[in-house]
């Protein structure tokens, strides 16, 4: 079974042998790969509403895996139990307020789970800087490239992150420091963004007079001199 590089890059951060929780499964990807390729024993597929689990009920049946693969319907990961023995959480596909909306409401049962593997699709920093604030560091975190577009995801574990500076969690300390092969290309990605919002400000009526220019300016230098860094280090 092959995924996209997005649920690759997920799949990756997972452990092999670990019981894995997938909040928000849609389609059940995810959990279908982990147990066809004998990475996880066992994967709870989790969705908001009956509706929403029909695609995966219809998947996981039809590859005889019901077995191995629960589908619960539930509000995130307050539709696990103690007793499931999960040991890595895994959330996909959804926006970074949300994820961190999930993981709030969870409360004290985020201390069963050894690793928390979260793929935002928008305000990665967001994610960053909940984790941090909850002391979590950053086990690992991977690019992946889909359609022309960046995919972040983040591997957390309980611990003391060093690095906590609104850059450094905008960018993800540990893709600089593994220096991820898409590093490169994605701070471009990065800078093109800034400087479109840049320009975007100088063709309005208040131009340099918005308080946003001075931020996005600031933000596109040291974002321009972290990149300016990685490929001297190439």
């Amino acid at each position: 079974m092959i995924l996209k590089p997005r649920l690759a890059g997920v799949a990756s951060l997972i452990p092999s042998g670990t019981v894995v929780a997938d909040i928000g499964t849609d389609h059940a990807y995810l959990p279908l790969y982990l147990v066809k390729e004998n990475k996880s024993p066992r994967v709870i597929a989790v969705e908001k509403s009956e509706h929403n689990c029909r695609l995966a009920r219809e998947t996981i049946s039809l590859l005889d895996l019901e077995g191995k693969v629960e589908l619960r319907v539930g509000d995130g990961l307050l539709a696990l139990r103690e007793e499931d023995e999960v040991e890595i959480v895994a959330i996909a596909g959804l926006g970074g307020r949300t994820i961190c909306k999930l993981l709030i409401a969870a409360g004290s049962s985020l201390q069963n789970y050894k690793r928390l593997v979260l793929q935002p699709m928008t305000a990665a920093h967001f994610v960053r800087r909940w984790l941090v604030a909850h002391n979590y560091y950053f086990f690992r975190e991977k690019l992946a490239r889909e359609n022309n577009r960046f995919y972040e995801i983040i591997a957390a574990e309980k611990g003391k992150e060093m690095s906590s500076d609104p850059l450094l969690l905008e960018l993800g300390p540990a893709l600089l420091r593994d220096k991820d092969p898409l590093l490169i290309p994605w701070l471009e990605y990065k800078l093109r963004r800034y400087e479109k919002l840049i320009e975007g400000l100088l063709r309005s009526k208040s131009g340099k007079d918005d308080p946003r220019w001075s931020y996005y300016s600031h933000r596109y230098d040291s974002i321009k001199g972290v990149y300016k860094d990685v490929c001297q280090r190439q």
